[in-house]
Order: C-alpha cells, then sequence, then structure tokens
C-alpha cells in the first residue's frame, strides 16, 4: 500500500517512529499489530492523523509495511483514502470507552512503581510480612513498610494470568474473565433489606438471603452470584461462611465471596471444597473469587493479609479491591487518585504471586468520592466512576482481568435517580470492557440490598451488555434490490 502525503506529514512521521531503507533517504514506517486494550482502541496506532490512522487500523492486516512517499501530491489520493476507509473489514468494531492515553497510563504505572519502590507498602499480617522478607524485599529506614522493588514488580506482573475461569458448584465451565468480557455480579457489602412487602429497610435474615439466592440464580443477565449481605440472625463470628452456606446450597452458580475474619478463608475453602474431589481440583476449577481489600493509605490490614495467604495457598481466586476515597485518602484529582490506587492494587499483585507465581487475581477496587460537606462517600458519584474507568485502563494496560463496583446508587427507593446512576455505571462499565463488575441490587451507599432493584439492574445490565456487541457486517451491504422493493412496498 502506497499513500503519498504532503511533505511536512512526512517529515512528522520520520521523525515521529521511522527506520531509514538501506540505500534509501525513503522512510519506512514497519506495521505491527494494532493494540486493542479495551478503553483505548480510538488511539492513533502510529501516531498519525485520524484520516490515516483510519487507514492504517482497517488496512493493516493486509499490508505488510506502510510506506510514505517523497512523490509530489497526487490528485487522486483523496479517492484512494476514501476508498480505503469504506472497504469492509474482517475485524468487527466494540464500543467502548477511553479517559486516559497510553503515555498517561504509563506515567502512572511508573509513578505507582516508584511509590512501591522508595516508599513501600505497610503489610501488618505478621506471616504473609514474613514470608516478603523471607523472598529477599527489603524494608525501608524505618523498619516498618516493605519495600517493592521495580524488578520484583515486573516478574510478579509477568506471572499473574490473563484470564480466570470460573466453574460452576458442579464443576462445569461456567466463565471466563479476561479482555473484554463483561461479567455483572449483586453488590456484596449490604447489611440491611429494603422489604419488598413493606417497603421499609430493616436487618437482613436468613430467609430474605435464600430468596435473594433463589431470584439472583434465575435472572439473565447476572452472571454468577455474591455473599450479598449479611444476616442479622446468625453470630458474627460465622456470618461470612454462613452465606456461603446458603449460596452453595441454593444455587449451582459460582459465586464471589470473602471472609470477615483473620481466619475466616480455611473453613470457607473446606466447604467448597465438598463440591470438588479434592482441595488441588478446587484450585483447578475455582468456585468463587474472594474479595481481599486494601486498607488504603499504602496499607494492608492484618485480616486482608492473612486472608490473601490462605487463598492463594488454596487456590482460590482473588480481587484486590481498594476503597481508594477521593478527597480523603487519596487526592482528589483523576491522575493522583489512579496513582494511588494502582499502588494498593499493584502491591495485592505482588503478594500474591510472591506466595504462589501464577496466582489468580483481578486487578479491581471500589472507588467513592468523599463528600466533605455531608460526610457521605458515594461510590455512583460521577468523580469516583472516572476513577473506575481510569484504574480499569491501567489493569487491562497491564494485561490484567478487572473487577469495579458500578451498578449501585445511593438512593434509597428504585425511582429515576436508581436508575440513571445504575444504568450509568452500568453502561460504563461494559464500554470499558470490565470482566466482573459488582454493584446491581445495592441500594442506600451499598449497605442495603433490594429485590426489586436487583431485577430492574438485570434489565438495565442486560441492555448495557447489548449497547457493546461487536458491530460487523452481516449481510448488510450492498442493500439488495429485493430489500428496497420490499421497503417501497410499506
Amino acid at each position: 500500500l502506497h499513500l503519498l502525503v504532503d511533505e511536512p506529514l512526512q517529515h512528522d512521521l520520520a521523525s515521529k517512529r521511522s527506520v531509514f531503507t538501506e540505500g534509501s533517504h525513503q522512510p519506512r514506517l514497519a506495521a505491527r499489530p494494532v493494540s486493542r486494550p479495551s478503553g483505548l482502541r480510538a488511539l492513533d496506532p502510529l501516531g498519525l492523523d485520524t484520516g490515516l490512522a483510519a487507514v492504517v487500523d482497517s488496512c493493516q492486516h493486509r499490508m505488510p509495511e506502510l510506506i510514505i512517499s517523497r512523490s509530489p501530491p497526487d490528485p487522486t489520493r483523496p479517492a484512494l483514502v476514501s476508498q480505503l476507509l469504506h472497504q469492509p473489514t474482517e475485524f468487527p468494531m466494540r464500543p467502548n470507552i477511553q479517559v486516559l492515553t497510553v503515555d498517561q497510563i504509563e506515567q502512572i504505572v511508573g509513578e505507582a512503581k516508584r511509590v512501591l519502590a522508595e516508599i513501600g507498602i505497610e503489610v501488618r499480617g505478621p506471616r504473609l510480612r514474613q514470608r516478603l522478607l523471607d523472598h529477599g524485599l527489603p524494608l525501608d529506614r524505618t523498619g516498618q513498610r516493605i519495600l517493592f522493588p521495580p524488578d520484583i514488580v515486573e516478574r510478579s506482573l509477568a506471572s499473574a494470568p490473563r484470564s480466570i475461569d470460573l466453574y460452576d458448584r458442579d464443576g462445569q465451565l461456567h466463565a471466563t474473565l479476561g479482555g473484554d468480557k463483561v461479567h455483572f455480579v449483586p453488590g456484596s457489602s449490604g447489611l440491611y433489606v429494603f422489604d419488598h412487602r413493606t417497603g421499609v429497610r430493616r436487618p437482613a435474615m436468613t430467609a430474605d438471603f435464600v430468596e435473594y439466592v433463589r431470584l439472583a440464580s434465575g435472572l439473565e443477565h447476572i452472571a454468577y452470584l455474591a455473599t450479598a449481605f449479611s444476616t442479622a440472625d446468625v453470630p458474627p463470628e460465622i456470618a461470612d461462611a454462613w452465606r456461603l452456606y446458603l449460596v452453595l446450597t441454593q444455587s449451582a452458580k459460582p459465586v464471589v465471596s470473602g471472609a470477615f475474619t483473620e481466619h475466616g478463608v480455611p473453613r470457607m475453602a473446606e466447604m467448597m471444597a465438598l463440591f470438588r474431589q479434592d482441595r488441588a481440583d478446587l484450585a483447578a476449577r475455582p468456585l468463587s473469587i474472594f474479595t481481599i481489600t486494601a486498607t488504603g493509605s499504602f496499607r494492608y490490614g492484618e485480616d486482608s493479609c492473612q486472608n490473601l495467604l490462605d487463598c492463594v495457598e488454596w487456590g482460590i481466586p482473588i480481587e484486590i479491591v481498594p476503597v481508594t476515597l477521593m478527597g480523603l485518602i487519596a487526592p482528589v484529582s483523576l491522575i493522583g487518585a489512579t496513582v494511588f490506587h494502582t499502588v494498593d492494587v499493584l502491591a495485592g499483585i505482588v503478594m500474591a504471586q510472591i506466595v504462589c507465581p501464577g496466582a489468580p487475581v483481578l486487578f479491581g477496587g471500589a472507588p467513592a468520592a468523599f463528600h466533605m460537606r455531608e460526610t457521605t462517600a458515594p461510590m455512583s458519584a460521577v468523580e469516583a466512576m472516572r476513577l473506575d474507568m481510569a484504574y480499569a485502563a491501567v489493569g487491562k494496560h497491564l494485561g490484567l482481568p478487572t473487577q469495579t463496583y458500578l451498578g449501585m446508587s445511593e438512593n434509597r427507593a428504585v425511582d429515576a435517580q436508581a436508575g440513571a446512576e445504575s444504568f450509568g455505571g452500568a453502561l460504563l462499565a461494559a464500554l470499558a470492557g470490565i470482566n466482573s463488575v459488582s454493584g446491581p441490587g445495592m441500594l442506600d451507599y451499598t449497605i442495603a440490598f433490594s429485590l426489586p432493584k436487583l431485577v430492574l439492574d438485570d434489565e438495565l445490565c442486560g441492555q448495557a451488555r447489548h449497547f457493546v456487541r461487536e458491530v460487523a457486517l452481516v449481510d448488510d451491504l450492498p442493500i439488495t434490490d429485493q430489500a428496497l422493493r420490499a421497503i417501497w412496498r410499506k
């Protein structure tokens, strides 16, 4: 493919990214596969202007190299460009969203690595802390924080899986988390339910949880379940295991769960192992994703450290979920907050890979924008949703499966506000290609669960998934005479 371009553009291209063929002064731009991480597809692959980039993008699969000729301008060039732009391509288009450039992402990752190497992480779990020290990670000058050298971070990112398979209770493959595959999951932080019979918010009971599991299991666009809310009619010491027990006995779908205490994971893992041949089979065919919450401010608490260690040793996939509060424990600016968030997630990924290289980890989060006047932290605030898009782009840039909290509402009723916040979040998550999206069913700043809202959210999530279907030619062009005559007859 020869494109005749003007001299100024030739010079600009040559100064950006060019090599010279031997014995010639003609710059040659070597073709290479177009990187297509979700949220970044609109990037210009060769640093060209929009029109020429589109030509390259649409034709790159069938050209060995793009040659910029120094010949005089050709009057037929616009026709050639137009023809190429309108040629059918064998690559379908998936709608997407982009909030960061590649340069910005690389700067964020670079700064996060610098913070990990120079400031480090406070690891409060004694067993995990000792494992890291035994691996050779150094301490800072105070002896309190563990430093993560860049080479350790790079090796850990290289060993983390690019996708995660989830299996149902019967051991059948249920979902693959990776690429741009989007799965919506109920939120999992509730303490109350909105009684759908009375409309009153009250503490949740076991009967409410069983009702939720049976409903969610039949919803088309809820990919798998979550231990969505705690029940007040069992002792807190067993509440985490009780929720998992109810899901496993009432549904065959995989589940997002987590332990409330420092030693809660082993008993929950043993419960899941009852549905597999042995512990190794549970690791090979995982039934659940467990949430590991970073404390924030570059710190992992005792419970999170021990839960991470236990999950990785059992082979249970984990999602690293910092609750990054913009304006409180993290900068209010998008780039700064994304750096803070990335530091916490990268620390969790590195620790998991040190314990067991190849451990399945999702690049996750549950950010919120702290409201100073109201002292609230809405996760569906537009600032928080921008941060969701930003850190998801970082995770995809690193080639990791991603997770977020979107699709919930801060409101206390299933009304227009709840619909707007939930659909807005669900659509953004789908456009970003986030793999596991928690939030449907949640109201009241994610502390209350609503079954009517879960039913509504199932429909909204279905619409979001429909919107991001790949667009491709399916016997559309050319429009046949028969089709035109049929329309004219109507």
